[in-house]
């Protein structure tokens, strides 16, 4: 017999059963028993601090919107910042074990209502009250929760100047 030839024979012999399981396909997943679920993908819920942060953005917007006499961003402005104490009253209604949800809800219907009053009659002066009272309120609720080192307060330059507060026309 040639060489040559069994020297062929014996590797295809040998490649032979690696070419029948690389046309077969591949074996079907093993399913997980019934009684396991497959994990729920993980869900990103902020923390207070983060939904406190913009509530901050938004009561300094609400600030310079207001002095520049834009009332329809001023209203907006203010709208915010009820939508995220809101989303706060939902996802975090107790801190450091006090209703913190209850707390804001004082907030909204006394301040929140006053600061809405003076948008809507347009009244600067009657805003820079409720302004006042709502920082106050921010400041007793924030000691109220062993965070009194924050401090809120006017503020002083536009936490974002790239934004114009002047009110526009249609």
């Amino acid at each position: 017999m040639n060489f040559r030839f069994v020297a062929v024979a014996a590797f295809a012999a040998g490649l032979f059963p690696l070419v029948g399981l690389a046309q077969s396909p591949p074996p079907a997943p093993a399913s997980p028993p019934a009684s396991v679920a497959p994990a729920a993908p993980k869900v990103y819920i902020p923390g207070l601090e983060q939904f406190m942060n913009v509530i901050l953005t938004e009561h300094n917007k609400l600030w310079f919107a207001a002095k520049a006499r834009n009332w329809p961003l001023a209203a907006y402005e203010l709208g915010e910042i009820k939508e995220v104490m809101g989303d706060v009253q939902d996802f975090v209604p107790v801190f450091k074990s006090l209703p913190l949800a209850q707390m804001m809800d004082a907030v909204v219907t006394k301040e929140i209502v006053d600061l809405e009053k003076a948008i809507e009659e347009k009244d600067f002066k009657k805003f820079a009250a409720g302004y006042d009272a709502l920082n106050k309120a921010c400041n007793t609720c924030h000691a109220g929760t062993e965070n009194e080192f924050v401090v809120i307060k006017r503020p002083t330059t536009p936490a974002f100047t790239n934004q114009d507060y002047r009110p526009h026309k249609k």
